[in-house]
């Protein structure tokens, strides 16, 4: 289909508009019969509510700072241990939503560095100083998302775009008048399609006219070698898959771990190899690196 060609072209340039590519989506989606569908593509333009489900990808790691002071020295920018607090309100410190309208995530992201903040309430800060020695006394206190995470909001948008659009061309391929695309949707499951490329790489779709199952998950639980060579395919090299190893034994140690997340030396290796997506020194673009790091560790973890 034309129009389908014309999205992929949007996505896949560097200069391709995210916008305009969202907006033919809606059309396509018409077309198909599938407007119920563009209930996510209008969130996406115009941000979600307070009431709405935000997709994972638009919930971001955050890490808390505080200014603080004792009768002797002073800290800036300082991070300081969580481990005291409810775990619902430690997570409510340490993950960022970010619900707001596209155009706000590209102008936050356009910084190309540095990082947001949200201010915790003072009536926090006596909770929070708790966990400091010393006598310290906090000052202030923030959340703070870096503006890479903000900017991997709008690759996750693209790639799980493309990977949607991808399909449905290959899908429709044959087709060509309205009325041939009409008879094809009929036959083709496109709502299991979107959800798995849009919200999950780790549920089963069923495609096409012989509803042919097709599942993406080759990494089994506690099976460090299939994450290894998963890594292997996409790139990562043997020293940071050596690096990874050390941390997953590193937070095997970990006493009392966060239910259902990875241990802190494994998250700061995915720090790691995200901002070397960022800097291209791994061949892989950001949204495709974290999709696939992610869904690889939940595997290996038994997350999913």
């Amino acid at each position: 289909m034309i129009l389908a060609d014309e999205i992929i072209e949007i996505l896949s340039s560097p200069d391709g508009v995210l916008s305009e590519a969202l907006i033919k989506t809606k059309v396509l989606l018409h077309k198909i019969g599938q407007k119920e569908l563009v209930h996510w593509v209008n969130k996406e333009l115009n941000g979600y509510g307070d009431d709405d489900t935000l997709p994972d990808y638009r919930i971001v790691d955050a890490q808390v700072l505080v200014n603080a002071s004792n009768m002797a020295y002073q800290v800036s920018s300082h991070p300081i241990p969580l481990g005291h607090l409810d775990e619902d309100y430690r997570t409510s410190l340490e993950r960022g939503k970010m619900p707001h309208s596209l155009a706000v995530i590209e102008e936050f992201a356009s910084a190309k560095e540095g990082s947001l903040e949200s201010l915790i309430p003072m009536e926090a800060y006596g909770l929070l100083g708790k966990g400091l020695a010393n006598h310290y006394k906090i000052q202030k206190a923030w959340s703070e998302i870096q503006i890479t995470s903000v900017a991997n909001i709008l690759m996750q948008v693209r790639s799980r775009l493309l990977d949607f659009i991808l399909e449905l061309s290959s899908e429709f391929s044959d087709v060509n008048s309205p009325e041939e695309v009409k008879e094809k949707a009929s036959h083709f499951d496109a709502e299991n399609l979107f959800n798995h490329t849009i919200f999950g790489d780790n549920t089963t779709i069923l495609v096409g006219t012989e509803n042919t199952q097709k599942v993406k998950n080759t990494v089994a639980k506690n099976d460090f070698e299939a994450l290894k060579q998963e890594l292997i395919n996409h790139g990562v090299t043997d020293t940071d898959i050596a690096a990874l190893k050390s941390a997953i034994e590193s937070d095997s140690q970990v006493v009392n771990p966060e239910k259902n997340k990875f241990g802190p030396n494994v998250k700061g290796w995915l720090q790691t190899m995200l901002s070397k997506a960022v800097d291209a020194s791994w061949q892989i673009e950001l949204g495709v690196a974290s999709s696939l790091l992610a869904t690889a560790l939940n595997n290996y973890y038994g997350l999913v």
